[in-house]
């Protein structure tokens, strides 16, 4: 029977180039005989087969594999069959010359079954010593099926040494896709443009067009992610290029490294539940650090009013009702050290807690983030930081600073990343939120610079200047967080002090916010501790002091420290 079968077998594959069809059916003759026969459903996969049953079949018997060629006197190789290991990625094939082939072929088939933990496991079982790079690419297929983007950076991260050329430029496609999943587009825009002239770039074409045109709509690039999208109309049609040509506001949903982490079934993208337990302490978190600031009662008031309608509009629409298109993005306006960067944590918690953002992340940023030192390279830098933000809030500082008068002229490099900020802003409008700060004149100048720039946002937060009462009240807090006590005639004098800044003007402005408000008076109580240091140091018996003493800031230690950060402000007695 053994000889009958490897006659068979022979004479199947001397078929294939003129009759596949019958060579097929000897093939299937010889695996109705006998289920072992490994070679003959390679056979069979060789012709067009290539159905789960088949791909089982042939992995099941691969310790068998080569036996019936060898009777038969022909090579493996001969056959020529061929197994798609591309996945997602691209059309790629490898041919079946061992048993690891047929193992990498069941491993792809079974993930595309959403059999994940079995198509791993397989490949964890099968011999491949010196061909750790065909285990590492089939598992970044199987990660990229399962969306565990974070896992298919890991496997692919040494694609360059891989002794495939193909493979690894296949690779680089692959690391391509997992950071636009993870909301990366400037990283991913770079590797997926390289990866299109390289070896693998005609296999990859459609993943890479598909995942390029989804990051530049992304970046606000959207003639270019058209392009690409009527390319992929031409030559790869498919219902979601269509969706995405009709409309532009489709998007790519990406994730985060955080969420892959936290799914419950590690290989199911929809396991991340909703964890309302922390998003209710998230909310109640921001609402604690809101009731904790000193003065702010019309901060405090605009920003409930904020979370209320934010609140009111998502309920509204998961009841269908309708819900007008507001902009989330805010401005901040007031003298330094009034708490915005504060109260900016404090609105990233209250989203977050709503889940209009994925996490409460505030993303602090100035000038120097987002323009660069030369023409054309300002788009980028700031589409890289704004990458940082997304899926949180983005936060920048002094933003009037970001186009700066130049005798007169333009600012070349500011208007770039004000332009790029601004598509950005519109285009990532669900997962991301935007918050700019400065002084009321200096915002409205900026505003002033783009005609779009003002409509983007629908809130606007006033900071005044601390009273003196409060700037008191401010370092009694900051005193008590570090052990330390105002005794009276310490408080006095802060009071003293503060009242006269607030009086004085220095350059058109109070010297009170000139100093920093709040920041001034973290530095007199940083100054007034360090002065009792000293005082304490110099007496005879400093190991005996009591609890008291220790902690103890008194009027001559704050009339000292008054001195010496009015001496460094530059601000007066």
């Amino acid at each position: 029977m053994t000889e009958h079968l490897a006659s068979l077998f022979g004479t199947a594959i001397g078929m294939l180039p003129s009759s596949p069809a019958r060579s097929l059916e000897l093939f299937t003759e010889i695996t109705a005989v006998d289920e072992t026969a490994c070679d003959a459903w390679v056979g069979r996969i060789r012709c067009g087969d290539t159905d789960r049953a088949t791909l089982f079949r042939a992995w099941f018997s691969r310790g068998n594999f080569g036996q019936l060629a060898g009777r038969a006197e022909v090579s493996m190789n001969s056959l020529g069959a061929r197994i798609p290991i591309g996945g997602l990625y691209g059309d790629i094939t490898y041919p079946v010359n061992s048993p690891l082939a047929i193992t990498m072929a069941f491993a792809v088939r079974e993930a595309a079954e959403g059999n994940y933990a079995d198509a791993i496991e397989a490949l964890d079982d099968a011999p491949a010593a010196g061909a750790e790079y065909l285990v590492s690419w089939i598992k970044a297929v199987i990660y990229g099926a399962a969306e565990r983007w974070t896992d298919v950076i890991d496997q692919v991260r040494g694609a360059a040494g891989w002794p495939d050329k193909f493979l690894g430029a296949a690779a680089s496609v692959a690391h391509g896709v997992a950071v636009a999943n993870l909301g990366l587009f400037t990283e991913a825009e770079r590797r997926l443009t390289e990866a299109n002239s390289a070896p693998a770039g005609e296999a990859c074409a459609p993943a890479i067009a598909w995942f390029l045109a989804m990051t530049r709509r992304s970046q606000g690039n959207e003639d270019a992610a058209i392009a690409l999208l009527e390319w992929l109309q031409a030559t790869h049609p498919s219902p979601k290029v269509t969706a995405a040509l009709r409309d532009p506001s489709y998007r790519m949903e990406t994730t985060t490294a955080e969420k892959i982490a936290a799914r419950k079934d590690p290989w199911d993208p929809a396991s991340v539940a909703a964890d309302n337990s922390g998003r209710e302490r998230l909310l109640a978190e921001a609402q604690a650090e809101l009731d904790r600031q000193i003065g702010l009662s019309r901060v405090k008031e605009q920003i409930e009013k904020y979370r209320a309608a934010t609140q009111m509009a998502r309920v509204r629409a998961a009841r269908g009702m309708k819900v007008a298109q507001q902009s989330k993005h805010m401005i901040f306006t007031g003298p330094p050290g009034t708490g915005k960067t504060t109260i900016a944590r404090v609105v990233a918690n209250i989203l977050a807690g709503l889940g209009v953002i994925t996490e409460p992340k505030l993303v602090e940023t100035s000038r120097k983030d987002f323009v660069a030192e030369y023409e054309g390279q300002s788009a980028v830098k700031t589409s890289r930081t704004i990458d940082r933000a997304v899926g949180g809030v983005l936060f920048i500082d002094e933003a009037y600073t970001l186009v700066q008068e130049r005798d007169g002229r333009a600012d070349p490099f500011g208007t770039e990343a004000l332009d790029t900020l601004l598509a950005r802003m519109e285009n990532d409008r669900d997962r991301l939120v935007v918050i700019i700060a400065g002084y009321s004149a200096d915002i409205d100048r900026l505003l002033e610079t783009n005609d779009g720039l003002r409509s983007r946002f629908s809130t606007r937060v006033e900071f005044d200047s601390y009273a003196p009462e409060e700037i008191v009240e401010i370092a009694k807090v900051i005193a008590g967080a570090n052990d330390s006590r105002l005794d009276e005639e310490a408080a006095k004098r802060v009071l003293e002090a503060a009242t006269l800044l607030s009086q004085r003007n220095l350059n058109g402005k109070p010297a009170l916010d000139i100093a920093g408000n709040g920041r001034y008076a973290r530095q007199l109580v940083e100054a007034g501790e360090q002065s009792r240091d000293m005082r304490l140091a110099r007496s005879l018996d400093f190991e005996n002091l009591d609890v008291d003493a220790l902690s103890e800031v008194t009027g001559e230690d704050m009339a000292a420290a008054i001195e010496a950060v009015h001496a460094r402000l530059n601000i007066g007695a």
